[in-house]
């Protein structure tokens, strides 16, 4: 078969997004500034082209993007491209070292004049990657990798701490999807999952880890990388350091470079490159909500924080949440959030976007049920709704599960882990059946 036969065709191409020095950074405590950059920020776009389908996968180095961006980011690209909005995944790797890209309650507010600066730019990624098409074969390598490690850990008493759990669950595979054009590899996409946090506080804007395995397996490889994080809400680099965040670019290094050689197992363990088809399935469904509380109940709370609007961390988003809960007492009251799902197939690989930090059981449980051979979960895609944790998780509480308040006045229901995998589920046998 000669290429132009092949049915599917790939073109990488990459933006640097990088801000300016001093810029206010997210993921921890606000009035940490960037001081200087480790390792510049990109926005890399995938384009596929096949079955008279065009999609994208763009995935950018910053914490997270909201559903607000995400449209524009759309809108503006299919302008230009002619790619079907719905058939365009943004996806955050969720570096800790970037700015801040979303309000968050306690921790920062939206960076508006930086969203609009790289707009263009990650449009540009994706104008230059369709540009780039070619045909391809693909190939697929999976391997196992101990980057990642649970991060509720427990004390003595049952408490729930940020730390390493050894035990915790956790995907611990690392998948590699090789596109081979006729001179080589036109692009390769790595997923895997663990938190960008192994240079913790630092003062540096960075892509954290994902930058140091990136760079390493395209200087080996000679070919571009799409990196897409998966379910890393509840899962932190494993540093020797001991802990959820590391101790800056050594911790960085060490994780990156480890991450770096599970990839390149994999990528090298290709041996069977095949003709694929490419599918977009698209999907709606809702997310319910808790009931609100009571509005004698919101008063009283809030009152207890006093002036802390504005305050940083924990007190800004109790107070923040108590008041947001009043709020929406005065309007009328919602029942869920609904949920427009866009999942990318990739002959036997599908690609299954969550609007949040999703955690591992969740993702485990879709791999489980889901009819395709390799199922890849993306966390903070299209969106961001805060943790989307676990019935279990949420019993025993924790960070993650109090932090869910930094976000709106509606709680997500406690079954949103069992919606999440009966719908994705769902959407994946439609899919499988075609």
């Amino acid at each position: 078969m000669t290429n132009n036969a092949l049915s599917l065709s790939a073109g990488i191409a990459r933006q640097i997004i990088t801000p300016p020095s001093g810029t206010l950074l997210f993921g921890y405590p606000r009035e940490r500034r960037g001081d200087h950059v480790a390792d510049d920020l990109n926005a890399t776009a995938l384009v596929l082209q096949g079955n008279s389908i065009t999609a994208a996968l763009v995935s950018l180095d910053l914490c997270v993007i909201d559903e607000e961006e995400t449209l524009k980011i759309r809108t503006d690209a299919s302008a230009q491209t002619g790619i079907a909005p719905e058939n365009i995944t943004i996806h955050a790797t969720h570096t800790h070292s970037g700015p801040a890209t979303i309000n968050t309650w306690g921790w920062g507010n939206r960076n508006t004049e930086y969203l609009d600066s790289i707009r263009p730019k990650i449009v540009q990624a994706i104008v230059d990657a369709q540009q780039a098409l070619q045909p391809v074969e693909v190939g697929f390598g999976v391997t196992k990798t101990d980057v990642g490690i649970n991060r509720r850990e427990l004390d003595l008493e049952g408490n729930v701490l940020l730390g390493f759990n050894q035990w915790g669950p956790r995907d611990d595979d690392l998948t590699v999807v090789r596109f081979e054009g006729e001179n080589g590899t036109v692009a390769q996409l790595i997923h895997l999952s663990a938190h960008p946090t192994s240079r913790g506080g630092e003062p540096s804007v960075s892509r954290d880890w994902p930058g140091v395995m990136m760079d390493r397996v395209e200087k080996v490889t000679g070919a571009k990388v799409l990196f897409i994080n998966g379910a890393f809400g509840d899962v932190a680099p494993r540093t020797n350091v001991g802990g959820v965040a590391g101790d800056g670019g050594p911790a960085a290094t060490e994780v990156g470079l480890r991450a770096a050689t599970d990839a390149l197992r994999a990528f090298r363990s290709i041996k069977d490159f095949r003709d694929v088809t490419l599918e977009v399935g698209l999907g709606n469904f809702e997310l319910p909500y808790t009931p609100l509380p009571t509005v004698r109940q919101a008063k009283a709370e809030r009152d207890k924080y006093g002036d802390s609007e504005h305050a940083d961390g924990r007190d800004g988003a109790e107070w923040n949440y108590w008041n947001a809960v009043l709020q929406a007492h005065q309007k009328p009251l919602q029942a869920g959030k609904s949920i427009s799902q866009t999942i990318t197939r990739i002959g036997p690989l599908a690609i299954v976007p969550f609007p949040g930090e999703v955690f591992s059981e969740i993702a485990l449980r879709i791999k489980q049920h889901s009819p395709f051979q390799h199922t890849l979960c993306a966390g903070t895609c299209n969106g961001h709704l805060g943790y989307l944790v676990t019935r279990d998780s949420r019993a025993r509480g924790g960070y993650e599960v109090w932090v869910m308040r930094a976000f709106s006045a509606y709680l997500l229901a406690e079954n949103l882990d069992d919606v999440l995998v009966v719908e994705n589920v769902r959407l994946l046998e439609r899919m499988f059946e075609k």
